[in-house]
């Protein structure tokens, strides 16, 4: 079998060098079909080019992968996770032995002593409130702490009052008790992850934490969180420039994504048990599809957030998801794909009705069965989901009866003939016959009948002629018809839920009586919301009355979800369109622009028509910003007056971000601007509720003005009194200029005007001050999003396991995110690390300044000049352009050759050579490097007129900006590999146990190859991440399954080889379609097509010799494992079945002709089993060929004697004017009889003795 059991069991290569192996079975589950799941630590371990274990493996713990498994996959790749009797061994239970280990009644007094501590130090808080802590108190605290690092005792330490203590003590103004809360927590966290995360989100979610912590409190919890999750998800965003987030937006990620990882792990502890009560399993149910529910609300606000942090919806506001085909995932070259195999496209499902709702629009198996169950009439046509004993998913029937037993339900199944009995959630209603007549004449007009997801191929419909080849199988839409549904889809629903559920006070109510007037309920409680069926008439009425409700934030969300681009306004015609928010974040630029050209055209006009111009396009919310600007201009600015306006401000923030941008605007044509905008800053900050304005959004402005040298001093005095107001109320942005490079900004400012700068040293020695906290903000910063990544590829391996919808709201936005990147260019310094030249090499920083009027001047003989770029690792150069300018004349370059070299000692290989026109100003030298050099140089040959010296004006280089589709495509590309891995090696394990098996495999592959591009439709954005998940899918799962099944067993005999011989022997009785044979052979077809189908399929050759002209195809390679294993399989069963023919029939008085139709009925069968493809023909010709090698030499004497034997691979008998080209083309093809005859010693030709 496939794969390789080494000393850490079965080995999954994940790459080169690098592979997977089972670790340690960390917690076990019942999963959503009431079987076993088994959570398995996998290893990631690197690998000297050996291949074998030993010092040169790195640390175990550096990274792993945990993944659910199946009873089944334990058992074929986790041998040593099972008992002697197979089953498998739980969860260590250490913990509860070192329990144990401690007498009872010392774990009492202890637990005695635990709680008093608690008690005493919380009397002694209050009691030094507002002086310094007394030493009993750091004493009690210190003890505590040692308590708290014994495991036995930390239940003691989930009492609510321990909880009190800690809020105390963190918000405590004296350091050192701060300093002993953090000890306390780090003792209590070091116990398990589950007790970490308990504790970390009891804290997290206590009321009005923020209140009560200040910067430093914050920062130590923030510290804590950072250390407990930096071994959960070990992911590395070196190169990615992440975005400077403020700590108390990284607090809020950090509440959210604590809440949703306490959420996941009660889904994963609250399956149904098997065996349990209908009563107990209803409950189950029910709090199951809370929690999920809950759980997917908490995960859409946490990517929402995430979002916002990352600048993800501002850097990209104006890109909509990219267009992808609707070609096979499966397919990288469907270019080259033959009449044969048509390309894969989305065709209407065969057998579907639109009156019944699907299993994916259902929260859970039990209400799907519920309505199964309810709907459901006897006559009616169903079709399987899942496999269940002898019926597979795919398969067809219809209803009879049911009753109270279990299963309940009698189907009379056409795949077996007979009645099976099965579930209610494992039937699809189809409905009568004449609900699917329509969608089946429609297929037939098509001609192209392809399959679903497997199945037996029945005589009405699913059967096909055995001379026609099938489409790409797995190719069709969900069950569901989403285009033209009536209802939402439940991951529809979910996402306008969640924006509901936004909704406060009296907005909530209007949406939710909306809602109550349509539909006809009552009472609408979270359990009937999730269950709801909405229609889409209701949908757009409802996404016609959000917009107006939600703010800024959550408008945006909701115009970049799926639900709104699919049945938003823009698509209702006649309906006015909600003012986008989109726009609105357009303005800001335009305002820019006409900020430049007003102060040019009157320099002198009022600052307060500026601001009106500047806000003017943001409608009420720029008139409330007009109104705050006016309150703070009036003498004693009322607190009740502009806290309100601050208050709004908070939800349309967009006019307060386009005053802080105005201030990146040229600074000598709008001075009057920069200095108001700042005075109305200086005075904001002075209100608390201006701090939870998106300040750190605009920083990068002021930054950009602080460097700016034509920044006016006083302008730059007032900038610099506004950042230390900030950055002294409130430390997080002083954080945030730290991670913006603000020291040396204001060094080089202090530099400039001689140290006569205000608080200029004050704010750069705070900035300094804040290095440490920048460091965590940074790490806390990475840990977040590797832990959503890693959540995020969860996801998706539970979408696979469970084929159960993923209804996370913005899931697709997320992963739209990650997968972009190839579109966005960065230059120079980004791309290079040095820059290199031949001569002057102090005027070498002309060629990157920017500026065409300087230049680098070399000085040398005449083709001795160059310019050497070294590269940053890994960047492939998308343009390298040089600028000229031709007042140079003579010191004009006129020919320039670009090398590579992989040192800057070998550079060698000529890239490209270019002439260089007298009127050029920028001459493009290379494009689209598809390799990385690490050294490019650029040699000038000849100048202009033919000078000697020669001037350059500049280098620019672009490259690929760094982005997170590598990091993100190399994580979900190794889980996807081990994932299939370990299922091909578990269906393998089954197939070599009964050979019938097999014929499952059709409709699993199709399960899962549909299923891969259902996903890639719905969610990755472009056909580059799609391609890239296709053939992580196909090579992990397909390759080493053909491996398996064509590899001969004890027996000799392969799986795949004995599918063929029982293809063969009812191919005579699969032409009548209402036989079982044909039903059989289209199994057969489907499986063979569905292997092949990725493969480019070559035309049969064209003329009147095509029957015999079988030269070219020696010359035809095989593309991959999975073509040589099945044309080597292929060959080998020929050979048998000829082989068995000579030696049966060699003696026959009319074995010409019977060996004619043996050779065209292996040709034939070759044909459609495998299309018109040269490797297998080739495949039949040798295997004849071998099938004669393999004759005694007085048999194969006896057959190369008869005159009227067609050679191997020809469909008709030679002429006699044809006799000389038949000699050559059977002694070359065909060589067994001419080695029978050299082992005779017979001197005569063949020919002589075949004529």
């Amino acid at each position: 079998m496939a794969g390789e059991l080494h000393y850490r069991e079965f080995r999954v290569p994940l790459g080169p060098g690098l592979h997977a192996y089972p670790d340690e079975l960390i917690r076990q589950r019942v999963g959503h079909d009431g079987h076993p799941e088994y959570q398995i630590r996998w290893l990631i371990l690197q690998r000297g080019d050996d291949g074998e274990g030993g010092s040169n493996q790195v640390d175990c713990k550096a990274e792993h992968i945990l993944l659910w498994m199946s009873n089944d996959e334990i058992y074929a790749n986790c041998h040593k996770m099972l008992d002697k009797d197979g089953r498998v061994i739980g969860p260590s239970q250490e913990t509860a032995g070192e329990a144990g280990a401690l007498d009872k009644s010392v774990l009492g007094e202890m637990e005695t002593d635990v709680k008093s501590l608690i008690q005493r130090a919380l009397r002694q808080l209050e009691e030094c409130v507002g002086a310094i802590p007394p030493a009993p108190l750091i004493h009690t605290v210190h003890v505590l702490s040692a308590y708290a690092s014994i495991e036995p005792l930390t239940g003691v330490f989930k009492d609510p009052r321990v909880l009190d203590l800690l809020m105390h003590m963190l918000s405590s103004p004296d350091y050192q008790i701060r300093w002993s809360a953090g000890r306390m927590i780090q003792a209590l966290a070091s116990h398990d992850a589950g007790t970490r995360t308990q504790i970390l989100l009891s804290l997290s979610q206590q009321e009005a934490i923020e209140k009560h912590l200040d910067f430093d409190s914050r920062c130590a919890l923030l510290a804590l969180f950072a250390q407990a999750t930096l071994s959960e998800h070990p992911m590395s965003f070196e190169g990615i420039q992440l975005p400077q987030v403020p700590g108390r937006l990284l607090f809020s990620l950090v509440k959210h994504y604590l809440h949703v990882t306490s959420l996941l792990d009660q889904l994963n502890d609250s399956a149904v048990e098997p065996g349990a009560q209908n009563s107990a399993s209803e409950e189950l149910s029910r709090e199951r599809g809370r929690l999920e529910l809950e759980f997917s609300m908490a995960m859409g606000t946490l990517i929402s957030e995430l979002v916002q942090a990352m600048r993800w919806d501002w850097a990209s506001h104006r890109q909509r998801p990219s267009a992808q085909s609707s070609c096979s995932i499966f397919q990288p070259q469907l270019a080259g794909a033959g009449p044969g195999l048509p390309q894969a496209q989305a065709t209407p499902s065969l057998r579907r009705s639109r009156r019944f709702r699907p299993r994916s629009g259902f929260t859970s198996g039990d209400t799907y069965a519920l309505y199964v169950r309810d709907t459901l009439e006897p006559g009616m046509r169903v079709r399987m989901l899942d496999d269940y004993e002898e019926i597979s998913a795919g398969d067809e029937g219809e209803f009879r009866q049911s009753n109270n037993g279990v299963p309940p339900v009698q189907v009379l199944w056409e795949s077996t003939g007979r009645t099976y009995w099965v579930h209610w959630h494992m039937l699809q209603i189809l409905g009568f016959e004449e609900d699917l007549e329509d969608v089946v004449e429609a297929d037939e007009y098509q001609g192209a009948v392809g399959i679903g997801a497997g199945g037996v191929a029945l005589p009405s419909w699913r059967w096909k002629p055995m001379t026609e080849l099938y489409a790409v199988p797995y190719a069709l839409p969900e069950d569901e018809d989403t285009t033209d549904s009536e209802h939402l889809s439940q991951a529809e629903w979910w996402e306008l839920l969640f924006f509901i559920k936004k909704l406060d006070g009296p907005d909530h109510r209007e949406v939710l009586q909306i809602l109550q007037e349509n539909l006809d309920e009552e009472i609408l409680d979270d359990e009937i919301l999730a269950e709801l069926a909405v229609p889409t008439e209701l949908a757009q009425e409802l996404l016609l009355a959000l917009p107006q409700r939600l703010d800024d934030s959550a408008l945006r969300d909701l115009l970049s979800c799926r639900v709104y681009r699919k049945y938003g306004p823009e698509t209702l015609a006649g309906q006015s369109v909600y003012p986008s928010v989109l726009e609105a974040q357009a303005q800001p630029q335009k305002s820019a622009v006409a900020a430049r050209v007003e102060a040019k055209e009157a320099s002198t006009q009022c600052h307060h028509t500026s601001l009106q111009s500047l806000v003017e396009g943001y409608g009420p919310a720029g008139k409330i910003f007009l109104d705050l600007e006016r309150a703070l201009r009036s003498e004693g600015p009322r607190e009740g007056e502009v806290k309100p306006l601050l208050l709004q401000l908070q939800r349309h923030p967009q006019p307060f971000l386009a005053l802080m941008r105005s201030l990146d605007t040229p600074a000598a044509a709008n001075r009057a601007l920069h200095l108001t905008v700042l005075r109305i800053l200086m005075q904001l900050v002075d209100f608390p509720e201006a701090l939870l304005l998106p300040w750190h959004e605009a920083m990068d402005t002021c930054m950009a003005c602080l460097r700016s040298p034509d920044t006016d001093r006083e302008v730059l005095q007032e900038l610099i009194l506004f950042l230390h107001r900030l950055a002294s109320v409130s430390r997080d942005y002083a954080v945030v200029l730290n991670q913006l490079g603000a020291r040396d900004a204001i060094s080089k400012a202090l530099e400039k005007h001689l140290g006569k700068l205000e608080l200029a040293q004050e704010l750069r020695d705070m900035v300094f001050k804040c290095e440490k906290h920048a460091h965590l903000y940074r790490k806390l910063t990475t840990n977040i999003l590797g832990g959503c990544i890693q959540m995020v590829l969860g996801q998706i391996e539970d979408h696979r396991r469970t084929h159960r919808p993923i209804n996370i709201p913005f899931f697709d936005v997320f992963l739209r995110y990650l997968c972009q990147g190839s579109s966005v260019e960065v230059k120079e310094d980004k791309c290079w690390e040095k820059v290199e030249v031949s001569s002057n090499p102090h005027r070498a920083g002309k060629l990157t300044d920017r500026n065409p009027k300087t230049y680098w001047e070399s000085n040398g003989s005449t083709g001795s000049h160059h310019i050497t770029l070294h590269m940053h690792r890994g960047v492939l150069v998308r343009q390298l352009t040089l600028l000229v300018a031709s007042e140079d004349s003579s010191y004009m370059p006129a020919r320039v050759v670009v090398f590579g070299g992989d040192s800057a000692s070998c550079i060698s290989t000529e890239l490209n050579t270019v002439n260089v026109m007298p009127s050029a100003s920028r001459v493009v030298l290379l494009e689209n490097l598809n390799r990385f050099w690490p050294v490019i140089q650029i040699r000038i040959k000849r100048c202009q007129q033919g000078g000697i010296d020669t001037r350059v004006r500049g280098v620019e280089v672009l490259g690929p900006k760094p982005t997170f589709w590598p990091l993100f495509r190399e994580q979900l590309c190794r889980r996807t590999c081990l994932f299939y891995t370990i299922r091909a090696q578990a269906w393998s394990r089954d197939i070599a146990e009964d050979r019938r098996r097999l014929l499952q495999l059709c409709p699993r592959l199709n399960r899962v190859l549909r299923h891969e591009q259902n996903f890639a439709d719905r969610f990755l954005p472009d056909d580059e991440a799609a391609q890239a998940l296709g053939k992580s899918c196909w090579e992990a799962l397909v390759s080493p399954l053909v491996q398996n099944v064509t590899s001969p067993d004890e027996d000799g005999i392969s799986p795949m080889g004995w599918l063929l011989d029982q293809y063969l022997e009812s191919r005579d009785a699969a032409y009548n379609p209402q036989s079982r044979a044909a039903a059989f052979s289209s199994r057969v077809r489907r499986l063979t097509n569905l292997l092949v189908h990725v493969e480019p399929c070559e035309a049969s050759p064209k003329g009147r010799n095509r029957s015999h002209d079988w030269s070219s195809l020696a010359t035809q390679g095989l593309p991959s494992s999975i073509m040589r294993n099945l044309t080597r399989c292929w060959q080998a069963f020929v050979e048998e079945k000829v082989n068995s023919f000579l030696t049966s029939r060699w003696q026959d008085d009319d074995f010409v002709p019977r060996y004619c139709d043996h050779f065209h009925n292996l040709q034939k069968s070759s044909s459609e089993l495998f299309g018109p493809r040269a490797a297998f023909l080739l495949a039949l010709q040798n295997g004849c060929a071998g099938a004669l090698l393999r004759l005694p030499f007085l048999k194969a004497a006896h057959v190369s004697h008869l005159p009227s034997l067609p050679p191997a691979g020809a469909s008709r008998f030679p002429t006699a004017s044809e006799w000389p080209t038949f000699y050559s083309h059977f002694t070359r093809s065909t060589p067994a009889i001419e080695t029978c005859y050299q082992k005779l010693q017979k001197p005569w030709p063949l020919c002589a003795v075949l004529t």
